[in-house]
C-alpha cells in the first residue's frame, strides 16, 4: 500500500510517498530514498520507484520524496536545486517520519543515489538515530565530478553567477546558486563517512561513466564501521538491469535488518 503526503521545508511542500508493507511491527525497518541530481522519487529506468516496490514487498516501509524544484514538490529547479537546500529537506523528511508515533520504534536507514548518495553520506554523523546507509553511485568528490557533468565552459559561467542549460544531454536550466554553494561549503562525504559507525553498503557499477568509481573505492577504504562493497556489471541508473540494486540491498538487509515477523 502506498500513500501521498506533503512534507514542509524551506517554505514550501516536498511531495513523499510511503510504502506500508502488508504486515508492519513497531520495529519495521523505514528506509528513506534521496534521489539524485535531474532526478526525482520514481528515478530513471523507475529506478526508485522499482526498488521501493521490492523493499514494500519484502516487508520493509519505504519513504521516498522529492527535493524541492524537483518532481511533483513545490519549486523550481534552476533556482531551489542546491544541496544545502537538498540536505534541509532530508532533515524535514525524517522529522516527519519521527513525528509518526507509528514509527516510534522503527530503525531508520538513508538510502541514496548519486548526488542523494553525498546528501546521505553528509547527513550529520550526531544524529544517533540513523541506523545504517546505502548508497548506490555516490558522489564523493562533488567539485570535479560536476565540472566533468557540466563541462568546463558551463562550469566556467556558474562560477561566474550565470544560469547555465543543457548538460549532460539533459534538458534543465540551473542558476548560479548550485555551483556557488558546492565551492562555499566544500561537501567532504569521507570527512563525515570516518565518523560513522554504522553499517554501510556501497553499490557502484562497473559501467558507470556518469560518477566516478573511485570515489566509492576511496569510501569503503576509510569507511570505519561495518561495510560492504559490492561491484555489480551495471551503469549508472542500471538500465537493462534494473533489477539488480533491489536485489543486492535486500540481501544485505537480510542480513542486517530482517524483517522478523510475529
Amino acid at each position: 500500500m502506498k500513500d501521498h503526503f506533503w512534507i514542509p521545508s524551506r517554505g514550501k511542500r516536498l511531495s513523499a510517498m510511503l510504502h506500508m508493507p502488508d504486515e508492519v511491527n513497531k520495529d519495521t525497518p523505514i528506509i528513506v530514498c534521496c534521489h539524485g541530481f535531474t532526478g526525482d522519487k520514481i528515478g530513471a529506468n523507475q529506478l526508485t520507484l522499482n526498488l521501493a516496490k521490492e523493499l514494500e514487498r519484502s516487508g520493509y516501509i519505504v519513504v521516498r520524496f522529492d527535493y524541492l524544484g524537483s518532481g511533483d514538490s513545490d519549486g523550481d529547479f534552476p533556482t531551489d536545486t542546491i544541496v544545502t537546500g537538498w540536505k534541509e529537506d532530508l532533515i524535514n523528511v525524517l522529522a516527519w517520519v519521527r513525528n509518526q508515533s507509528r514509527f516510534s520504534a522503527s530503525p531508520l536507514l538513508l538510502y541514496g543515489h548519486s548526488l542523494g548518495g553525498l546528501v546521505a553520506l553528509t547527513h550529520s554523523a550526531t544524529d544517533q538515530g540513523i541506523a545504517a546507509r546505502i548508497v548506490f553511485a555516490p558522489v564523493i568528490y562533488p567539485i570535479p565530478n560536476f565540472q566533468h557533468i557540466l563541462g568546463a565552459e558551463l562550469w566556467a559561467q556558474s562560477v561566474a553567477g550565470q544560469p547555465i542549460a543543457n548538460f549532460f544531454g539533459k534538458g534543465f536550466r540551473l542558476e548560479g546558486q548550485f555551483v556557488k554553494d558546492l565551492l562555499e561549503n566544500n561537501y567532504d562525504p569521507l570527512g563525515n563517512a570516518v565518523q560513522l559507525k554504522t553499517p554501510l553498503l556501497v553499490i557502484h557499477g562497473l559501467e558507470d561513466v556518469a560518477v566516478p568509481i573511485q570515489g566509492s573505492i576511496d569510501l569503503y577504504e576509510k569507511y570505519a564501521g561495518p561495510k560492504l562493497f559490492l561491484k555489480p556489471q551495471i551503469d549508472h541508473v542500471a538500465t537493462g538491469n534494473y533489477e539488480v540494486p533491489p536485489r543486492l540491498i535486500l540481501e544485505w538487509l537480510a542480513e542486517k535488518f530482517p524483517i522478523v515477523t510475529k
